[in-house]
């Protein structure tokens, strides 16, 4: 279960396990997009969109076949946001694609010193 963060355990435990939970699932990183010699940055960027819709389609599929649904995605740090039941994110977290399965965090700016 390493790959459910410690904030999404404590909600796994609480009482009512009909709910759907909303989550953000990260998918696993990948280093260099898998395309010919990259030249620009656009076709950079370009592969990295297509690589993450390819990689984020069996993740979306797991989704679903937990009863759960899609609600946003994020090519650029491989994250989507899901709407699933509390009962099944441990069985969504097992999918190969997932590298962790966390709660939504309000994004604070940086703090400059």
């Amino acid at each position: 279960m390493s790959k459910v963060s410690e904030q999404l355990l404590e909600q796994l435990e609480k009482p009512d396990a009909a709910k759907m939970l909303d989550v953000v699932i990260e998918l696993h990183s990948e280093d260099e997009p898998q395309t010919k010699a990259v030249q620009s940055r656009s076709e950079k960027i370009a592969a990295l969109k297509e690589n993450f819709i390819r990689d984020v389609a069996p993740v979306e599929k797991a989704v679903r076949s937990v009863g759960g649904e899609l609600t946003g995605q994020a090519w650029i740090n491989r994250t989507v946001r899901a709407r699933v039941p509390i009962d099944r994110v441990k069985t969504l977290s097992e999918q190969d694609q997932i590298a962790k399965v966390d709660v939504p965090h309000k994004i604070e700016p940086d703090t400059v010193n």
